[in-house]
């Protein structure tokens, strides 16, 4: 009998939980073939004048991939990292091994989706077949209760639908087992791919980031938020603004596909965490809604507003030296300043802090949108492509989905949420690699 033989092209769906089309595959091929295509183009400096994946994204996304395959080599597999585009590394893999099915998750924006096009094209005269599938999102595309083309403009109208239909889809369970491996096939090492994207194993890594990648990491953090704050009643006794901040933790791992929505969701709503702490376990599953919903639109109406998306070429002086300013947190404005100094120190910020910067470069330096999505996509280690889309059309007044004020005024906002200026201080008296120059 002739041996089945898959390839699972890993995206953002770096994990082996809750993940239906690996589930299915585990149980129906002989061979699967775990790759991931690792394109040196996404770390080279732009003509923007950054790289389009920031140093400590590229560490987060290295832990993550390293994660993934220690996890595989458990299960008797293994992770097959080539550096490379996948529309030609895939079809030769897939002709070499015999494979004539390439599994993979679907994109909805930008790059990521020309890539899934081109690759689809280069296989069909091959006789291969392209097979995609969305593990992304909280509430499954088929159990939306309309097509996505019909899908409510506004979020809040998104949520109420969604409360009509009840719970979502139960998480996986992990997988305790895989498919073979063919063993001819060498992945490449942590080291090596710190080195062959030009990256440094040290302090350009970014320690004060606190994040490190990975499902492991991810789930013992689902855990511990969890049981820590079922442990102590009193410091679940804040403002709505907090319980927000802290719901956002996990974006990160959701963002690469580390950890499940739906796991997310499972163990929040089943840990009693709701009795405990209801304000905080509405924030993170309204998090997780309006993920979905960003996604969800993008799909809609996504793609014509990215057409336009890429930022323009620099022909004038003076906006790229206010941009500059802007992007190293040296604009003269303390709160604005500070909140962009904490996302290149750490690869993360707030909410909030995304929209006060996305206000002050549209609203108060007169900047073009395309110049500040590009930055927060190079910085955020939880950057999705349709989340940051959605947040600068709102910004710009483009989009009115969540229904958020368009400028935020700086001083006001740091008068009511950093009155003492604690906040400033932690980050503007300190040096980082927000004050850094590329190129």
């Amino acid at each position: 009998m002739t041996e089945r033989c898959a390839i699972i092209w890993f995206r953002n769906d770096l994990r082996l939980h809750d993940h239906e089309v690996l589930t299915l595959l585990a149980n129906s091929v002989d061979v699967l073939v775990p790759v991931y295509c690792l394109d040196p183009a996404q770390f080279e400096i732009q003509p923007s004048g950054f790289p389009l994946t920031g140093p400590l994204r590229a560490r987060f996304l290295i832990e993550c991939l390293e994660d993934l395959r220690l996890g595989l080599a458990a299960r008797g597999s293994g992770l097959h990292v080539v550096l490379g585009q996948a529309e030609q590394i895939l079809p030769a893999l897939a002709q070499k091994l015999g494979a004539r099915e390439i599994f993979a998750e679907r994109e909805v924006l930008g790059e990521p989706l020309r890539v899934e096009r081109r690759l689809a094209a280069a296989l069909e005269p091959l006789g291969i077949s392209l097979r995609g599938y969305r593990v992304s999102t909280l509430t499954h595309p088929n159990d939306l209760p309309f097509p996505v083309v019909n899908l409510p403009e506004a979020f809040a109208q998104f949520q109420e639908a969604m409360a009509a239909v009840g719970e979502p889809r139960a998480a996986l369970p992990p997988l305790q087992r895989l498919p073979d491996y063919p063993g001819e096939l060498k992945s490449l090492t942590l080291d090596t791919l710190v080195q062959a994207l030009g990256l440094s194993a040290g302090s350009d890594f970014g320690p004060q980031s606190g994040y490190k990648g990975g499902a492991t990491v991810a789930v013992a953090k689902l855990e511990d938020f969890v049981q820590g704050r079922r442990a102590s009643l009193e410091s679940l006794r804040g403002s709505g603004s907090e319980a927000a901040a802290q719901a956002d933790r996990f974006a990160p791992w959701l963002a690469c596909g580390a950890l499940s929505p739906r796991r997310i969701y499972q163990y929040v709503n089943c840990s009693g965490l709701t009795m405990w702490a209801g304000e905080l376990a509405n924030a993170v599953i309204s998090g997780l809604q309006r993920r979905d919903f960003c996604r969800f639109l993008a799909i809609k109406r996504g793609e014509r507003d990215e057409r336009s998306g890429r930022p323009p070429a620099w022909d004038d002086d003076g906006p790229r030296e206010r941009f500059e300013l802007w992007r190293r947190g040296e604009t003269g404005e303390p709160f604005v300043d500070a909140h962009l100094r904490e996302l290149a120190m750490t690869g993360h910020l707030s909410s909030f802090g995304r929209r006060l910067a996305a206000s002050y470069l549209c609203h108060d330096l007169g900047l073009d949108w395309r110049w500040g999505a590009a930055w927060f996509a190079s910085q955020l280690l939880d950057d999705d492509p349709s989340v940051n889309l959605a947040n600068w059309m709102e910004a710009t007044g483009r989009w009115r989905a969540f229904d958020e004020t368009g400028r935020l005024d700086p001083a006001e906002q740091a008068a009511r949420r950093d009155p003492d200026g604690s906040y400033c201080r932690r980050w503007l008296e300190r040096d980082g690699p927000s004050l850094q120059r590329f190129g």
